[in-house]
């Protein structure tokens, strides 16, 4: 199911998190990766020294995704360097909480333009190349927060909320050549997570999935791999949650 061999992968947001984990596991699989990144040099050089120690090739790819000139001039880099794009995965997101009454307008254009206009763009150019080849795979990464919104959070759950509609917009259009699926992901048990939120925010969202745990990024990756492989070849304009349980109550 994971078998990767010469296939092209591009992840947005790969210099860390996820992102990152993605990188590595793909390369581990066989595919030649694409480590898009926006200002973290030293993150994506990290994540290219881990993806060739698992034995795959990699491509640093500098872009703010929500600048459509940097975009163009990404995919057409990976194409060249890789001969194509067989898979893409829409993993760079942005989090700027505020109360919804004080939230600052540079707060909302900023998570929109990387969490929903990014993806837009990307998906965009990433999948003319993929109808003109006939095939592809597109996994767009969305939150629960797009399903229950928490507070603080409104510009977050809008953007991955956009997604969501965003997803199914692409797997109507774009098919039959290309499967577009997305992932609402949950909380991760990562440092990024326990810098952010308190102990006691923590262990009350363990609390209110039926799993009683966070999910971590090896086995999100592992869940994401599954949609960009030919295991999930019939499922196309989905989000699936992936968070323990925690939607369905």
């Amino acid at each position: 199911m994971t078998d990767f061999t010469g296939k092209a992968v591009l992840i947005t947001g790969a210099s860390s998190g996820l992102g990152r984990q993605l990188a590595v596991d793909f390369a581990r699989d066989g595919a030649k990766v694409a480590i898009n990144y926006a200002s973290s040099d030293d993150g994506a050089r990290t994540t290219l020294s881990e993806v060739e120690k698992a034995g795959g090739t990699g491509l640093l790819c500098k872009a703010d995704i929500s600048r459509l000139d940097e975009v163009s001039a990404m995919v057409e880099q990976v194409v060249s360097a890789f001969g194509g794009i067989d898979i893409l995965v829409n993993s760079a997101g942005l989090s700027i909480d505020q109360p919804f009454l004080e939230m600052a307008e540079e707060a909302w254009d900023r998570v929109i333009a990387v969490n929903l206009k990014g993806p837009f763009l990307v998906g965009q150019a990433v999948g003319r190349h993929m109808v003109a080849a006939g095939h592809g795979r597109i996994v767009n990464i969305s939150a629960t927060t797009a399903i229950v919104a928490r507070a603080g959070n409104a510009n977050y759950a809008a953007s991955k909320g956009g997604v969501n509609l965003l997803t199914q917009s692409m797997a109507l259009e774009l098919g039959p050549a290309v499967n577009v699926n997305g992932v609402a992901l949950g909380m991760v048990d990562s440092d990024l997570v326990r810098e952010l939120f308190s102990p006691e925010a923590i262990k009350e969202a363990e609390d209110g999935v039926p799993l009683k745990r966070l999910t971590t990024y090896e086995e999100t990756s592992a869940f994401v791999r599954m949609l960009a492989s030919d295991a999930t070849g019939f499922v196309t304009g989905q989000t699936i949650p992936f968070d323990g349980g925690r939607v369905m109550r």
